[in-house]
């Protein structure tokens, strides 16, 4: 009987880990689509502004696109912790744009 109580409890306790972890999975992933919408906001606030404002602005863009390429990272890193390991889907769906194609 205590032998079936224990897998019982220890199955309760994976499933809980892996309920956190897709929780976590979900705030990370809504995380990195906020900051891409805002990097691309943030690439017309560039393109309208002149002079100080504008290097201000630049230099909000790029410290936006340096969260983003830590949120992917960190969907990268809770995605293998749930045992997905390939992850090339992942730049289709969260593209962080290139400083290049942000023109800054």
């Amino acid at each position: 009987m205590r032998g079936d109580q224990g897998r019982e409890s220890h199955k309760q306790l994976l499933r809980e880990l892996n309920e956190e972890r897709a929780a976590a999975l979900r705030r990370i992933s809504g995380t990195l689509e906020s900051l891409i919408r805002q990097l691309h906001a943030s690439r017309e606030r560039v393109r309208q502004a002149a002079g100080a404002e504008r290097d201000r602005e630049v230099a909000a863009l790029r410290d936006l696109r340096a969260r983003a390429l830590k949120y992917r990272w960190y969907l990268e890193v809770q995605r293998e912790a749930l045992g997905i390991r390939r992850h090339e889907a992942l730049d289709e769906f969260y593209k962080v744009p290139a400083v290049e194609e942000l023109g800054y």
